[in-house]
């Protein structure tokens, strides 16, 4: 039997490694050669600055966070649990692989659709109510013809699940937000239908595969490949080859772990060997020199796995490690971290200690044996359920009367002894049983959950952007409308109004576009939250002589609910601060058949420049934000296409653009800032005690970045959008 469980044991909300899906270029990152070993230099780096960032082609995990955290999705953070990550990362490192980040199998690669899961789903685990998963441990089979002495899955049925069985419950294990996924067993590669069941999940989910490494062959490998999976954990438990093929119990173990390393890596696989800590194994003399060879044999990573009292080694306690053994880890996981020549370590120790992810067994991870016991870990054989029978979603109901917040204590450990030695995995009502009588209900939180409950809704919103346009309204023409109104006046004017048009404004400003629109248009109700900019409004269509617009404060998306039906909504450079789903699907409603939607949009991250300098000043330290800043900005202008036409929408004109404010000083920009709104709320949200000082420090960086005598150029792209209700 094979434990090479990469997103493994079941524990916390976070787990292994994912296939990249994202629109922006990482070429800055790529690593060429052989990425995971050796004191190497990264070649395409973009600047100077990243070039600081990666050692070789290793890169210290504070450093590693500082660059993830000027990007999307890691912006949209709450600052708490952004220092949580970076103070996590200090023990961790990063090694390039291809053209991603691996900080280690635990965590999907970075950037990938699996990171972005990963990060937007960071609210939502590790919560009853939601019952969102991380990582699932999925065996494709129990068979194995290997006899390893610590087998977790040794007993279980050799009967395998259907393959479309599999394809159904890999759609609902995507439908429940996994973001790890490691297809194991038994031994997996004894499936010949194994590329068929890794096509079955999609790009969101990051795919292992943990093997022993027997049957590993360059095809299989290029295929697996092909459908998605990432890393292969092949299990490896000594240097020497008579030691690793008595613990696996099979002649010829150990030159296939060094055959499969090969295969993996020439299929472009991260590869990665698991190991069983036993206090033997620990030892510096045997670890160390270990750790080397698993580093010259072309591993990127060990990943190690506490013996557990579990299967074979049901009733043995005494093999289980103390406090001080999983202290030295620890310090070896720290050691291994600052020192470039050697692979990447992970385990879960670290992961799921209380001052860390904890244990999320049953919670946000699953372990599903290769006949469809759903358990709540590998190493916990309860049963509360088999998806051959039931759906996922009833069996995790039933789990969740005894799985409902991540704990400090392993829950392996909490019930060992408490199991029986046979007839395992014990079925749902003997497990549930179990669970009642001996798991406590009420325990404490592990660090990570303690934070980000304590942090809550504390986001910027409403509440803070009317205080903040509020307090520009008098600026905002002339370090807005200069530049910003150009582009406003060009897509009225491509609407062709023909003058009797009922028009919903969203966010009118000072009434720039409502005097344009209401010229051409039939009646305008413009809608803004700030009071402030609606006085100005107000005034700028008196002063025109323009009568046919009613004005009202408040929320667009309340108005837009209120009833009435539109032939135009319009808005300029309001989406984003209001969520885009939201609107266009309010929109929808309110729009008459055949009515049009125009607007433009700033896209994320701009103006780029300014909020690269704020973010890594930020990611120094992400608690001088009180507040978390994060707007709804797309991508670009074929993520517009998409949010609109899932709306209902047929698109009839999408393109980007920019406008550009040009400035002589480093202070004149960050005016341009505050009184244009675009870094209002930013500024608003950093904690008042340390606001001058990091002012000060954007100046300079701002100044150290440009080109003496050049002057600043502050570049606002957007997209511009028109589409219609058919």
């Amino acid at each position: 039997m094979n434990e090479t469980i990469g997103a493994g044991r079941g524990a916390m909300p976070v787990r292994t490694s994912d296939a990249m899906r994202l629109g922006r270029s990482p070429a800055h990152l790529a690593a060429a050669g052989e990425p995971c070993q050796g004191d190497r230099s990264v070649p395409g780096l973009a600047s100077s600055a990243e070039a600081q960032l990666v050692e070789g082609v290793q890169t210290r995990g504070d450093r590693f966070f500082a660059r993830i955290a000027t990007e999307a999705p890691f912006t949209r953070m709450h600052p708490r649990v952004a220092a949580f990550f970076k103070d996590y990362l200090v023990k961790e490192k990063a090694v390039a692989f291809g053209d991603r980040f691996v900080v280690n199998t635990h965590f999907p690669p970075y950037p990938s659709a699996a990171f972005d899961r990963l990060a937007e789903q960071f609210g939502e685990i590790g919560t009853a109510a939601t019952r969102r998963l991380y990582s699932v441990t999925l065996a494709v089979t129990n068979r194995c013809p290997f006899r390893c002495w610590h087998c977790y899955n040794a007993g279980r049925s050799q009967q395998d699940l259907p393959l479309a069985v599999l394809r159904d419950l890999a759609v609902q294990l995507e439908d429940r937000g996994a973001v790890m996924v490691t297809l194991t067993g038994g031994e997996p590669l004894l499936r010949e239908d194994l590329p068929e069941i890794a096509a079955a999940f999609d790009p969101r989910s990051c795919l292992i595969l943990g093997t022993t490494g027997e049957g590993l062959s360059p095809e299989r490998a290029v295929e697996l490949k092909r459908q998605g999976v990432f890393a292969v954990g092949i299990s490896l438990d000594s240097h020497l080859a008579i030691e690793h093929d008595r613990l696996r119990g099979r002649p010829g173990a150990f030159e296939s772990v060094l055959r499969a390393l090969g295969v993996a890596r020439e299929a472009g696989l991260y590869p990665y060997v698991v190991s069983v800590a036993t206090r033997e194994f620990l030892v510096r003399e045997r670890f160390m020199p270990f750790l080397r060879f698993a580093a010259g044999a072309g591993a990127c990573e060990v990943h190690l796995l506490e013996p557990s009292a579990t299967g074979r080694l049901a009733g043995r306690a005494g093999v289980l490690l103390t406090a001080a053994e999983r202290r030295r880890i620890f310090e070896y996981q720290a050691e291994v971290a600052q020192d470039s020549t050697l692979p990447i370590l992970s385990s879960f120790a670290y992961l799921e200690s209380p001052e860390a992810f904890g244990c999320g067994a049953g919670l946000t991870h699953l372990y599903i044996d290769g006949s469809g016991e759903v358990c709540p870990c590998n190493l916990v054989p309860l049963s509360f359920g088999n998806v051959a029978r039931e759906p996922l979603d009833t069996i995790l109901e039933r789990m969740g009367r005894c799985f409902c917040r991540p704990r400090t204590v392993c829950v392996g450990r909490i019930l060992a002894g408490r199991i029986p030695s046979t007839g395992l995995p014990l079925g749902p009502e003997e497990s549930l049983a179990v669970c009642e009588q001996h798991l406590p209900q009420a325990h404490a939180l592990p660090r990570f959950f303690r934070i980000r409950d304590a942090a809550g809704d504390a986001d910027v919103g409403a509440a803070e952007l009317r205080k903040a346009y509020d307090r520009v309204r008098d600026d905002y023409d002339e370090f807005w409308v200069t530049a910003a109104g150009a582009p406003v006046e060009r897509l009225i004017a491509d609407l062709a109004l023909r003058g009797g048009e009922r028009v919903f404004e969203a966010g009118c400003g000072t009434g720039f576009a409502t005097a344009q629109l209401a010229r051409h248009a039939g009646d305008v109700l413009a809608v803004d939250l700030s009071e402030g900019m609606l006085t100005r409004a107000r005034k700028r269509l008196e002063e025109s002589g323009v009568r046919n617009v009613r004005f009202q404060a408040g929320d667009a998306l309340d108005a837009l609910g209120a009833g009435g039906l539109f032939d135009l909504i319009f808005s300029s450079w309001v989406l984003g601060y209001i969520p885009m789903a939201s609107f266009l699907a309010a929109a929808h409603r309110a729009l008459a058949s055949g009515g049009r939607l125009a607007f433009i949009v700033h896209k994320e991250r701009s103006p780029r420049e300014p909020l690269e300098v704020f973010g890594e000043l930020v990611a120094e330290n992400p608690t001088v934000l009180l507040k978390r800043v994060a707007f709804d900005f797309p991508r670009n202008a074929d993520h517009v296409r998409t949010l609109v036409s899932a709306a209902g929408f047929g698109v009839q004109t999408v393109s980007e653009s920019e406008v550009v404010f040009r400035y002589a000083t480093a202070r004149q920009v960050l005016d341009h800032l505050l009184k244009s709104g675009a870094g209002t709320a930013f500024y608003d949200a950093i904690d008042p005690d340390r606001r001058e000082a990091l002012t000060e420090r954007f100046l300079e960086s701002l100044t150290h970045r440009q080109t003496p005598g050049a002057g600043y150029e502050v570049r606002h792209e957007y997209v511009a959008c028109v589409a219609v209700k058919s």
